[in-house]
């Protein structure tokens, strides 16, 4: 399976699908187990999907909130079978979104949007900073005194 425009659709009106009041249990199910099924047999094409989910402006609290579930989800439960490469993209993706979060004030989301992004970024201390020296811990120690920077220079 590859990222496509259709695919990415899908996975957009089965997100919609399930959180919509109007529809019907059946369709709900249909659309859990599609979203499911996805997350489990596809961790990059859900990486990409999430990623994008991320620059959704309509809907974006219910796109936001699945997009960072499905990404706390891999790094849970797919991080030992990525390679070095793609645990390293999801790393960079996560701290370019922390940043832009940051910098965009964009924490205007509600609560449970910035917990699952802070869960993400736990979730991937946990499984990556005690692999190697320290580089992860390092890396968001250098994130966070660049926002410390770029917020002084606001502030003036």
């Amino acid at each position: 399976m590859i990222f496509t425009s259709e695919l990415y659709e899908k996975v957009i009106s089965a997100i919609l699908c399930s959180f919509n009041s109007t529809t019907t249990n059946n369709e709900k199910q249909n659309a859990f187990k599609y979203l499911e099924d996805l997350k489990e047999n596809h961790s990059m094409i859900c990486l990409t999907i999430s990623f994008e989910l991320l620059k959704q402006t309509h809907n974006q609290h219910i796109l936001h909130h699945y997009s960072l579930h499905l990404m706390e989800s891999i790094i849970k439960h797919k991080w030992n079978i990525l390679k070095n490469d793609d645990r390293n993209l999801v790393k960079k993706q996560l701290f370019s979104i922390i940043k832009s979060t940051y910098l965009n004030q964009i924490f205007t989301e509600p609560a449970h949007i910035r917990n699952s992004l802070a869960k993400c970024l736990v979730e991937l201390i946990k499984r990556d900073c005690f692999e190697k020296v320290n580089t992860t811990l390092d890396e968001i120690v250098n994130m966070i005194q660049e926002i410390n920077q770029i917020q002084g220079l606001f502030s003036i």
